[in-house]
């Protein structure tokens, strides 16, 4: 008799076990049509508030130009390290930037090369507009917001509110080293690997996006330990002028890549 009572817990526990087991794992919602990232209209304004580091109390392989110790403000809230205004009309884009040293940088990408001010400079520098690949940088031929060339269906994690908007949510991990910074991390593991020594692993942070639903656009992004707010201002209604000593700088270069371009006569 004793065997039926036993009989009926193991049925009991096999129940359990497998209702347990065989319990569904919550559904990922459907990835809304569309594109997942747009670029910002061609008239637009926005800007960027930077807050923290991404690497903050790790130290990388090797001293890098990022992720260096910064204390927090007095009320333990993470620091505004640097706030952009972009202002895009047309072709003609205007980055405005503070960083928290009170040090203002303004640069204008215009006809293929990038203007740079900044206010402890005597004078402005012209180059071709190109940029580093990093979290940092700006591919204006490309892209309108730094960092964000890892989001793709395969990062896709769910839907999320961002202060009451709908937001599609990306999630992955992305390298916060500048190239130089990445080149000198790929040395030394190559050098430790060779002598067969342990190899330090790359320096990752997690980084995740809430991508407006409506718009498009980014609203809020970290990188490890950095925030980043995008905010959308009222966008130009005119084309963008060069102040005159940025666009003296520019015709200066134009004559200087001019003169290296015209080939010299020949001997005879």
């Amino acid at each position: 008799m004793k065997t039926f009572p036993a009989f009926c817990l193991a049925l009991v526990v096999t129940v359990t076990l497998h209702a347990q087991q065989a319990a569904p794992a919550p559904s990922l919602p459907a990835l809304p049509p569309g594109p997942l990232l747009k670029r910002a209209p061609d008239y637009s304004t926005w800007t960027v508030t930077c807050q923290g580091h991404p690497i903050e109390g790790r130290e990388p392989v090797k001293a890098a130009t990022t992720g260096e110790e910064k204390p927090k403000d007095k009320e333990g809230k993470e620091p505004v390290i640097m706030a952009s205004t972009v202002v895009k009309a047309g072709s003609t884009i205007l980055e405005l930037s503070t960083d928290t040293g009170g040090k203002r940088t303004e640069i204008w990408h215009v006809g293929g090369l990038m203007v740079m001010k900044r206010s402890d400079d005597a004078e402005p520098s012209v180059w071709p507009d190109s940029v580093q690949a990093d979290i940092y940088s700006v591919n204006f031929a490309v892209a309108d917001f730094a960092g964000l060339d890892w989001i793709s269906p395969t990062t896709y994690t769910g839907m999320a509110k961002y202060q009451g908007r709908d937001c599609i949510q990306f999630k992955g991990d992305v390298s916060p080293l500048n190239p130089k910074a990445r080149e000198e991390e790929a040395i030394a593991i190559g050098q430790a690997i060779a002598f067969g020594q342990p190899a330090p692993q790359e320096v990752k942070v997690a980084a995740v996006a809430y991508i407006d639903l409506e718009t498009r656009l980014p609203l809020f992004v970290t990188f490890g330990k950095e925030k980043r707010i995008y905010q959308y201002g009222t966008p130009p209604t005119a084309e963008l002028t060069l102040p005159a000593e940025l666009a003296s700088a520019v015709k200066e270069r134009e004559k200087q890549m001019k003169r290296l371009s015209t080939r010299p006569a020949k001997a005879y």
